[in-house]
């Protein structure tokens, strides 16, 4: 019965640990989603879904930020002919 119980509890404690990885990395896609909705409406800021964006652009670079990070910068570095 002990060897059980310690089974059954590893294995909530592994599935605690895969939806919180899972959580995160939902978070991750609609923080990239919202910034790409942004990115294709020509705004500066964007606030959907409890995520709010900041997209910077200038000539050479976009830049997305989320709560004060850097999410995503795009670089051009090489202009094509």
């Amino acid at each position: 019965m002990a060897l059980f119980t310690m089974l059954v509890s590893v294995v909530l404690t592994e599935i605690s640990a895969s939806r919180a990885q899972l959580s995160k990395q939902n978070q991750a896609i609609e923080v990239l989603n919202v910034g790409l909705m942004a990115f294709d409406s020509k705004q500066s800021n964007l606030s959907e879904n409890g995520v709010d964006v900041s997209v910077t652009r200038s000539d050479k670079q976009v830049v997305i930020e989320h709560s004060g990070q850097e999410v995503l910068r795009l670089e051009i570095l090489q202009e094509t002919p």
